[in-house]
């Protein structure tokens, strides 16, 4: 009967720890996921911003509308600074105890998921300065 339920404990740890690898895989390519969406859309901001730069370079401008230009090219270098701290402090989680793991992941699903609003946020604050053809 002792035997049983050794077994039985044995074969409800094993399950535990197999349920947590499996949300641990499954929080780590939600992240990841996020933060390839993030890339995408760093790489359109980072076209926009450049795309202000230059009309700023040869456009006369009242000093409230500079003023618009110098805030969401800031917006836009915040978010960016964002994605590169979040990616030089991520670690996979690997070798950490199941619990602590699923934390962390949760915690870094979140910040990447902030990180990708701001610069999506960023984005489309530079897409409506961007003049179009006919104000150029």
């Amino acid at each position: 009967m002792k035997n049983i339920l050794c077994i039985a404990a044995l074969l409800m740890l094993f399950t535990s720890c197999d349920d947590s690898q499996e949300q641990i895989k499954a929080l780590k390519k939600e992240t990841m996921d996020i933060h390839d969406e993030a890339m995408k859309d760093l790489a359109d901001m980072n076209r926009v911003s450049r795309e202000l730069k230059d009309y700023m370079v040869v456009a006369l401008m009242t000093p409230e509308q500079s003023q618009q230009f110098f805030t969401v090219l800031a917006d836009m270098k915040k978010a960016e600074d964002g994605m590169m701290s979040w990616m030089a402090e991520y670690k996979d989680p690997k070798g950490m105890p199941g619990q602590e793991a699923i934390a962390y992941m949760q915690d870094q699903k979140q910040k990447i998921a902030a990180n990708r609003d701001d610069i999506r946020a960023a984005l489309e604050a530079g897409k409506k300065l961007i003049p179009t053809p006919e104000e150029q």
